[in-house]
């Protein structure tokens, strides 16, 4: 699958691969255009975690829009490799944290969090949303008093 591209900022109109299969769930243009509709045009100097990062879609997004630092989440041995050719695609970006490792490890090593975006695989939801409860607890943790945590279900 190579359909998906960054939509704003200074990386606009460029292209990303994403990883085979079922594991990971593309964010769509649509979804993220709306994403970005409510959270505002410009993440300007903002700390962003993309939990379950994929190929990076909106951590890329993110620093395209000017986050200051994104901390990329993905365990997944399929995706990982995908998210770092895809950072090497725009030029390993400034401020790119890339965590081959599971959320439980890293968000409570992290503080002062602006925004934790989650896109998790639908296997959360189906095997009673432990998961998505221990992402609610930590992430919130994480964030700074005014941070937002954004679940895409």
């Amino acid at each position: 699958m190579s359909g998906l591209r960054i939509i704003g900022g200074t990386f606009k109109g460029r292209r990303l691969v994403a990883p085979p299969g079922l594991e990971t769930r593309p964010l769509p243009d649509r979804v993220k255009q709306s994403l970005f509709d409510w959270l505002g045009q410009r993440l300007d100097g903002l700390h962003v975690v993309d939990c379950c990062a994929g190929s990076g879609a909106f951590t890329f997004e993110a620093l395209s829009r000017g986050a200051s630092r994104v901390d990329a989440i993905e365990p997944g041995r399929h995706a990982v490799p995908i998210l770092r050719a895809n950072a090497a695609k725009l030029g390993n970006p400034r401020g790119l944290v890339v965590h081959a490792l599971p959320f439980q490890a890293v968000l409570p090593r992290l503080d002062g969090v602006d925004l934790v975006f989650a896109d998790p695989p639908f296997a959360w939801y189906r095997n009673g949303a432990v998961q998505i409860a221990e992402l609610l607890r930590l992430g919130a943790r994480a964030l700074a008093p005014a941070g937002r945590l954004v679940i895409r279900g």
